[in-house]
């Protein structure tokens, strides 16, 4: 089921039609318990030209009366169907996008503040970039809130996915250039993404202030799922690297890496 705006490039305050600066894709399944706050974050936002697109598995826990409930209130278009997982979702929502960056932004995340979209959207207009990452706050209900920062250096990437995607603001041209997210990649689609994407040159600047919060309920955040997140970034390697130097490299950290983690996963349960 679709729900759309009768003209989704219509904005009410600008009065005129025109492409947003940003759409905001939301992947969501019986996430009602965390979406509106979800929404009321993007539909407080200063900057006015602003497309949200929720991609919803097919709900049944009060999902849909949320999203119509603010579905006059701001550039709000969604889907309700049985999909393949976020990395199909997402795709879903890809379609439909028509803002010149595209963030992604779950239903346990938040953007930070009311003018966090205007700020970002004032870096990205200063000094345009293929990808502008932005530091995130990871909002732990047990241990509070702590600022993640991007990792700086490029390289790691081969080893690791080196910022987490709230706080990747992406041009659409790239995925225009790449492609979207691939689905036998069910957990680690976005480093995959990146990965592609930096094998394609795309470019990147680094912010040094947070715009979103990331939550703690996300697959990639839990515990349980952490030896296969794992395995899915080796996969995720071996599909992308074609330089015998990182594939050494890369077979190196793996005979290292899943032992320590192995390790710290028994201590810490």
């Amino acid at each position: 089921m679709m729900q759309n705006r009768k003209h989704p490039e219509f904005n009410n305050n600008r009065n005129r039609y025109d492409p947003p600066e940003m759409t905001i894709l939301t992947a969501s399944l019986n996430g009602a318990k965390t979406l509106e706050d979800t929404i009321r974050s993007i539909r407080r936002q200063t900057l006015s030209s602003i497309q949200h697109i929720v991609i919803d598995g097919g709900s049944v826990d009060g999902t849909l009366d949320i999203l119509e409930k603010y579905g006059e209130d701001y550039d709000l278009s969604w889907i309700s169907e049985p999909d393949k997982g976020i990395a199909d979702a997402l795709n879903k929502g890809l379609r439909l996008a028509k803002g010149k960056y595209i963030l992604v932004l779950q239903t346990d995340d938040q953007l930070l503040r009311e003018d966090s979209l205007e700020k970002v959207w004032g870096t990205i207009k200063k000094c345009p970039s293929d990808f502008h990452i932005f530091p995130v706050i990871f909002d732990d209900p047990r241990k509070g809130r702590k600022l993640l920062a991007p990792v700086p250096f490029l390289w790691w990437n081969h080893f690791k996915f080196i910022f987490c995607h709230q706080g990747c603001f992406a041009s659409r041209q790239v995925f225009e250039d790449i492609g979207g997210f691939r689905t036998e990649f069910p957990i680690t689609f976005d480093y995959d993404f990146f990965y592609r994407a930096l094998n394609n040159r795309c470019t990147v600047k680094f912010a040094d202030f947070p715009a979103t919060v990331m939550g703690a309920t996300g697959i990639s955040s839990n515990p349980a799922f952490l030896f296969k997140r794992l395995k899915e970034e080796f996969r995720v390697q071996k599909s992308n690297e074609r330089a015998v130097f990182w594939m050494a490299a890369q077979r190196i950290f793996r005979m290292l890496y899943m032992p320590y983690k192995r390790f710290n996963h028994r201590l810490g349960s």
